[in-house]
């Protein structure tokens, strides 16, 4: 697992060094002049994004669109489509897998509901 909370506006991580098997977990870089991976970790991996409403407004994602390492459909889900099962996500043990967070009210009103649900 390799986890990303910076405010770089470089790429830290290098796809090419990433072996089979990771999970790259994108916590920063929520504004569209903000990095923290670059085109080949992106191209590389399947990925999953909190939110397909807000998945452009960071700079990971839509730094690689604009340089066309990857599409917008190249993203396989968001987590609501994971947890309500409309979308599988690790499929292999040696897939790269990539989730991009750019955060948001959405994920506490997500966690309260899950939490209500659960405990009733």
């Amino acid at each position: 697992v390799v986890s990303c909370v910076t405010m770089s506006d470089k790429a830290l991580v290098k796809g090419a060094l990433l072996r089979p098997g990771t999970h790259l977990d994108l916590v920063g870089a929520y504004l569209p002049t903000l990095r923290e991976a670059d085109d080949t970790a992106l191209a590389r991996g399947t990925i999953f994004v909190d939110s397909r409403n807000n998945m452009k407004s960071g700079g990971d994602l839509s730094q690689a669109v604009a340089s066309g390492a990857i599409t917008w459909e190249t993203v396989k889900a968001d987590l609501f489509e994971l947890v309500q099962g409309k979308r599988q996500g690790r499929t292999r043990a040696d897939q790269i897998t990539v989730f991009k967070n750019n955060g948001g009210a959405h994920l506490d009103l997500f966690t309260a509901s899950a939490l209500s649900q659960t405990l009733g």
